[in-house]
């Protein structure tokens, strides 16, 4: 019976402090939004997986950013393999493999990374009065930003740039 009392008392001051962080703006201590995906960790290369590939270049004030090589690989979260989203060069070309069909959204692959990928913010870059961020895929305007679902071939541009 107590224990069914501190759980009932824990959720009603998670629910209480959701609201007011919230309601007031400051959602800096809720945490990232974070996707299955990221829990992937493969041993190798195998031929039961699911393996596609799309291309990401993120272009600053008209400067391609640099993308390194083996993000998701042998990091701390995986030591002994690869996340489900990685790279193995320079090239932008993101590896999505899983050992069954699971979403991978562009957000899971910044997160892998370490960095932050959003409507309102690209790496170290804000979206402010002068400047915006632009998305697209294959070509086309995509309002998704962090939650678009990362298909094999997709060609994605991220731009940080003046309006």
């Amino acid at each position: 019976m107590d224990f069914e009392k501190i759980m009932f008392g824990g959720a009603i001051a998670a629910t209480v402090i959701f609201i007011i962080l919230s309601t007031t703006g400051n959602t800096d201590l809720i945490e990232n939004e974070s996707w299955a995906i990221e829990e992937t960790c493969l041993g190798s290369h195998s031929s039961d997986l699911s393996h596609t590939h799309s291309s990401l270049s993120i272009i600053i004030n008209g400067n391609e950013q640099y993308i390194s090589q083996n993000i998701g690989i042998q990091d701390s979260e995986c030591p002994d393999g690869m996340r489900g989203i990685h790279t193995h060069d320079d090239s932008g070309r993101l590896h999505i493999e899983t050992p069954s069909q699971i979403s991978a959204p562009i957000g899971a692959f910044f997160n892998i990374w370490g960095e932050v990928f959003n409507s309102e913010q690209i790496l170290d870059n804000k979206v402010d009065s002068n400047h915006e961020i632009v998305m697209f895929v294959n070509g086309e305007i995509n309002q998704d930003f962090e939650n678009y679902v990362m298909l094999n071939n997709d060609v994605i541009e991220i731009h940080y740039q003046n309006k």
